[in-house]
């Protein structure tokens, strides 16, 4: 599962889609904290647990950029 907070809007929601789509991970958005409407949020995805490394070290790379406190749990 990883575990991505501080999302602070859609385009920064579609860039998370982005990278996960740039490493062929088979993905599934799970939920969103507090709801799928409001900024800033806290998202789940389901992961492969063989794909959980590269899944880390990119978003790791990208919460720089954006902010994100991203973990995979």
């Amino acid at each position: 599962m990883l575990r991505v907070g501080n999302v602070k809007d859609e385009a920064a929601m579609e860039s998370i889609r982005d990278v996960l789509d740039r490493l062929g991970v088979d993905y599934e958005h799970v939920r969103s904290e507090p709801d799928d409407d409001r900024f800033p949020q806290t998202v789940y995805f389901y992961v492969p647990d063989d794909s959980a490394g590269d899944v880390e070290s990119t978003l790791a790379d990208l919460s720089g950029e954006h902010g994100f406190d991203a973990e995979v749990l």
